[in-house]
């Protein structure tokens, strides 16, 4: 008897496998021929895992910075090759793009273990988690040479955005004790330019299901995120309405997909994240059209890429604007804490 043939999301497995993640595919491809002795097909193999793609890494340092710019990858992301194009160029770090524009930005990187297949060991974090570790790392960074008060931009490619509302939500949470360091990421983020974020589900189709298509993307997955992302909605409507209060106080720009991502194989395609779920529901907010899929969204090629130039067009402007927003900021919170008024109103 023929086994069943395989739900349609083991095909939709194979979508977000982008170029810079060729040396997993490599496990999967040698899948049937992994067997036991007794001829069971065992997990594939997979390249060992990059440590040290994790956790906070500065690669702009900037001139006479008075911002900061971080950038946070989806699952199976990378903190460097997420953000880099088929030509090596990567434009956040290339001499001639992002730090050529906003030349007084401090640009930082930030890794996390968001695999979603292999054998070996995966990370437990969930979302959630590996929002609040974003916030000590940064704030760790920051507290230590004396720039918490720095301005700060968010840039989050795909499910990378959950774990920056994630890290806000953390943040804005933390008033006093052994976490009050963490505080003044909220109150230094001035701006946060979601790429392909899925936000809100609608036309029939549930956030979770959005989310699957986003993680529902490799034979072998992490259970957890696939828990909350795949099978409890519950949570990314939860995450949405603790947002929700803060979501105010950040300039927000939403970049959607306009084409459809190929499928392994080329026999069919899908758009990840739709416009409706990617620009949000934040009335206040402008959406950002890019003409590229889920995964080349973020990958620009030189300096002469009309969607880079409307991506850096829209940092360069916020960059301009957090300085004096971000200080009133800071005297609405540090009044609070010492009974002074409102700075508009004195």
């Amino acid at each position: 008897m023929s086994e069943p043939e395989p739900k349609k999301r083991g095909l939709l497995s194979k979508v977000f496998r982008s170029k810079d993640h060729t040396d997993r595919k490599r496990g999967e491809d040698s899948n049937n021929n992994n067997k036991d002795e007794n001829g069971s097909p065992q997990p594939p193999a997979q390249a060992p895992i990059d440590y040290h793609s994790y956790g906070l890494k500065c690669v702009v340092e900037g001139k006479n910075p008075t911002v900061d710019i971080v950038a946070v990858h989806g699952l199976n992301g990378h903190r460097e090759h997420t953000w880099k194009a088929e030509n090596g160029v990567n434009w956040l770090m290339d001499e001639n793009m992002l730090p050529k524009r906003i030349p007084n930005a401090r640009i930082f990187v930030w890794g996390y273990d968001a695999r979603t297949h292999g054998n070996d060991y995966l990370s437990q974090a969930y979302l959630h988690q590996h929002g609040t570790q974003l916030v000590g790392d940064l704030a760790d960074e920051r507290h230590l040479d004396g720039t918490s008060k720095r301005p700060l931009i968010f840039i989050g490619h795909s499910l990378g955005g959950i774990v920056i509302k994630s890290a806000l939500i953390h943040s804005n949470s933390t008033h006093s004790g052994h976490l009050a360091h963490h505080r003044p990421i909220k109150i230094s983020t001035y701006g946060i330019f979601f790429m392909g974020t899925p936000h809100s589900g609608g036309q029939g189709v549930t956030m979770g299901q959005i989310a699957q298509n986003v993680a529902s993307i490799f034979i072998h997955t992490n259970d957890n995120v696939l828990q909350h992302l795949q099978q409890q909605s519950e949570w990314l409507t939860r995450q949405k309405d603790d947002y929700a209060p803060i979501m105010k106080d950040f300039v927000t720009k939403f970049g959607w997909e306009v084409f459809a991502t190929p499928l392994f194989g080329g026999l069919s395609s899908i758009v990840v994240v739709p416009q409706w779920s990617a620009i949000g529901w934040q009335g206040n907010a402008e959406p950002v059209q890019i003409m590229a899929n889920h995964i080349t969204m973020v990958k620009f090629r030189g300096e002469d890429d009309p969607e880079y130039n409307k991506v850096w067009k829209k940092l360069a402007i916020m960059a301009q604007e957090a300085g004096e927003n971000i200080k009133k900021n800071w005297m609405v919170e540090e009044g609070s804490q010492t009974g002074a008024a409102n700075p508009d109103n004195p």
